[in-house]
C-alpha cells in the first residue's frame, strides 16, 4: 500500500501546487455568494480532505477497513487518482481566467463549452471527485470513505450554487448549454 499511497500523495501535491500557482489572477466579481455559504462549505471540503488523506485515524472506528488492500484494487484506485487530477487540471486550464476559488461571476466571464465542458458542466469537480474516490479506496478505511463523502457533498453544493448564479447571469445561453451536458458525471448525472 505504501508505494500506491506515495503515488496518490504525489498526485495531490501536483494538484495543490498547480492550484496555488494558477490561482493568483483575481478579477473584480460582478456577482458573488455570501460568506454564510462559502465558509461552511469550504470547511466541509477541508475536513473531507483531512479525513480522506489521513492514513492513521485517531478515533478507532474511523480506522475500520472497508476496502481490501489487494494489489489490483490499489493499482486501479491509484489510476483513478491520476486520471482525476489530470482531468481537474485540464478543466482548470480550459476555464482559464473564468476560474475563481469562490462562487462568483466576473464582469468579462462567459460560458465555456469546449474541452471537458463539452461533456460536463462542472468538470473540475468531476476530476476532484474521481481523484478523491481513488484516494479513499487506496486508504480503504471508514475515515477515508467519510472524507470522500464530505468532499463530494461540498463540491455538489458548490456546483448547485454556481448553477444558480450562471442561470441568473447568462439566462437562456446557460440553460441551452446545460441541456447538452450533465452536472458532474459525463453522460449520466
Amino acid at each position: 500500500m505504501t508505494s500506491y499511497w506515495s503515488v496518490v500523495a504525489m498526485c495531490w501535491v501536483v494538484f495543490w501546487l498547480y492550484w496555488s500557482v494558477s490561482g493568483w489572477r483575481l478579477h473584480t466579481p460582478k456577482r458573488t455568494v455570501s460568506w454564510a455559504f462559502t465558509i461552511p462549505n469550504t470547511l466541509l471540503l477541508y475536513v473531507g480532505f483531512v479525513l480522506m488523506l489521513i492514513q492513521r485515524n485517531l478515533f478507532a472506528p474511523l480506522g475500520i477497513r472497508l476496502a481490501p488492500s489487494t494489489d489490483w484494487l490499489q493499482a486501479t484506485s491509484t489510476m483513478l487518482v491520476v486520471l482525476g487530477v489530470a482531468f481537474a487540471i485540464w478543466s482548470r486550464l480550459v476555464l482559464g481566467v473564468n476560474w475563481s476559488a469562490t462562487v462568483r461571476i466576473h464582469a468579462d466571464q462567459h460560458v465555456i463549452r469546449t474541452g471537458p465542458y463539452a461533456y460536463v458542466a462542472h468538470p473540475i469537480y468531476t476530476g476532484i471527485s474521481l481523484a478523491a474516490l481513488g484516494t479513499a479506496l487506496v486508504g480503504g478505511t471508514l475515515g477515508n470513505a467519510l472524507g470522500f463523502t464530505l468532499i463530494v457533498v461540498s463540491l455538489c453544493s458548490k456546483g448547485l450554487m454556481e448553477e444558480r448564479l450562471m442561470r441568473v447571469e447568462f439566462g437562456a445561453a446557460y440553460v441551452d448549454y446545460r441541456r447538452g451536458v450533465k452536472f458532474i458525471v459525463p453522460f449520466i448525472l
